[in-house]
């Protein structure tokens, strides 16, 4: 019997076989923001916003409509919570700039 096609192949074997450790990859946000420009936002978006909410969560959602990203943002604001928002040319973000210190306070 002939062995199927797999459309969608993976690593599962390879991955089974590295040592797993128990160090940190280090980052900093400068790695971050690299990270982020090579993103691109698929065509049928208009934005992706997360936000950091109060309890420590992170709520990511991605937006077709401009108007539903708007309401979103607008509800966001009004609880003053922090956000990130990535649109197809930009990222900005309502974070403290001591968010992006790399020097411990």
């Amino acid at each position: 019997m002939a062995r199927r096609y797999d459309p969608f192949p993976n690593r599962i074997t390879e991955v089974s076989r590295w040592k797993a450790t128990d160090e940190l990859t280090p980052f900093d946000s400068e790695m971050c923001l690299e990270a982020a420009a090579c993103w691109d936002l698929p065509p049928s978006h208009v934005a992706i916003i997360r936000a950091y909410m109060k309890d420590g969560t992170i709520l990511e959602r991605s937006y077709r409509s401009p108007g539903y990203a708007h309401r979103f943002i607008r509800s966001l604001l009004k609880s003053k919570v922090d956000f990130t928002i990535l649109t197809e040319n930009t990222i900005r973000d309502t974070l403290p700039q001591e968010e992006f210190n790399d020097q411990p306070d």
